[in-house]
């Protein structure tokens, strides 16, 4: 017989065992839909969750803090940096935590001093919703993030040319601040503590007025070849007196991450294949069984031991094939949904994401290969049974 005649003879068999074969089916495509859903669904989140850290920081960029071991980060340091080999720009920042008075009480905030010209190069998906940004020069000016000046707590949206009164706190002291309104920024989020949506954004010259040492500084090297050289002449200069963060090595540490998460939640998810060949097996072992006098028959008229081990194993992977299309299919629905921004997946970080489902066709191809393989493999015992019952005795059985 060739190839088509054994698949048109599996899905005749099929049909003549509707309610069996169905079942049979829903268990295989629990494994393939399982194993999409997760993979596609972690595929979207480390991919929008490394955009999102790639506006804020590209992969040229550094970031380095004080520790408090005796080196503040003042501006004779900061021309320090300037000097080393590969640093095309050193832009230092103020970052105070803060009260914003609102109708219905204080509201915590981050006043975030930085020189706005310089955080656009920095940060360029950082814009306004309306107005503008505040002058270089001007203190008393503010752009405010999204979440204040669209807030969630019942009072008015904050427009520009409005008034805002904030208390500041610095060194273990505090005093008030009253700011008038420039912008309002579109939703960014946060990064590295500073929640932009919920950031005061002031010039460089209010941190000035009140403290000579900067809470840090984004360094941008010329090349990316040069990341690893600036860094470590960094290290070699100031030692343990800086917190140094490269952003090329957070990114790919939280890429890792994600990627040894996914495989994670996939060979967890892998386990539901236990499922299907279960199920394949079982319902293979009483297909035989019900049609003993049927292969006795099919012995009679010419069939080869071949011949019916391989009608068995097509009628498997026949199975196996129609149960992982169906569960690649659902797999990819069931992704799309649990990742819409009102589902959440039940984590507040993940909140507010707008994420989509990345559907790799290599994986998905893998999964249909691997699937409709393992019904095979489930079917082989049964099959193999099959073909060595003895056709005299086939034909006589009850």
């Amino acid at each position: 017989m060739k190839m088509l005649d054994f698949i048109s003879y599996a899905l005749n068999s099929l049909k003549e065992r509707k309610v069996r074969a169905i079942l049979t089916i829903l268990g295989i495509v629990v494994g393939p839909a399982t194993i999409i859903s997760i993979n596609s669904m972690v595929l979207g989140y480390s991919h929008t969750i490394i955009s999102q850290i790639s506006n804020f920081l590209s992969p040229y960029d550094i970031i380095v803090t004080p520790t408090g071991r005796g080196l503040s980060l003042s501006q004779y340091l900061i021309l320090q940096l300037e000097t080393i080999p590969g640093v095309k720009m050193v832009i230092p920042f103020y970052s105070f935590p803060a009260l914003i008075r609102t109708p219905n009480g204080y509201e915590g905030a981050t006043v975030f001093g930085v020189n706005i010209n310089q955080l656009k190069i920095a940060a360029p998906a950082i814009s306004l919703s309306s107005g503008y940004f505040p002058g270089a020069e001007v203190s008393y000016e503010a752009s405010i993030g999204y979440q204040l000046g669209n807030p969630q707590g019942g009072y008015s949206p904050i427009r520009p040319n409005q008034v805002i009164q904030t208390i500041i706190f610095y060194n273990g002291n505090n005093f008030s601040k009253t700011f008038l309104v420039t912008g309002v920024l579109n939703e960014y989020g946060s990064f590295l503590g500073v929640d932009i949506d919920k950031s005061i954004i002031v010039p460089l010259s209010f941190g000035q007025s009140i403290s000579s040492s900067y809470s840090g500084a984004i360094i941008i090297v010329n090349s990316l070849g040069e990341v690893n050289e600036v860094a470590n002449e960094i290290k070699q200069k100031f030692g343990n007196s800086l917190d140094i963060v490269v952003a090329e090595e957070f990114i790919q540490l939280i890429d890792n991450t994600l990627q040894s998460l996914n495989g994670l939640l996939v060979s967890a998810g892998a386990t539901s294949f236990i499922v299907s060949f279960m199920g394949v097996t079982t319902t293979m072992f009483t297909t035989v069984v019900e049609r003993t006098k049927e292969i006795g028959i099919l012995r009679a008229i010419g069939f080869t031991k071949f011949d019916v081990l391989t009608m068995f194993l097509v009628e498997a992977s026949v199975m196996g094939f129609i149960g992982s299309i169906i569960g690649l299919a659902l797999g990819s629905v069931v992704a799309l949904v649990l990742t819409q921004e009102h589902f959440g997946l039940g984590f507040s970080f993940l909140k507010g994401l707008s994420v989509s489902p990345i559907y790799s066709p290599t994986f998905m191809l893998l999964v249909l290969i691997f699937s409709t393989m393992l019904s095979v493999i489930a079917a082989l015992g049964p099959a193999y049974n099959a073909s060595r019952l003895d056709p005299n005795k086939a034909l006589r059985y009850e």
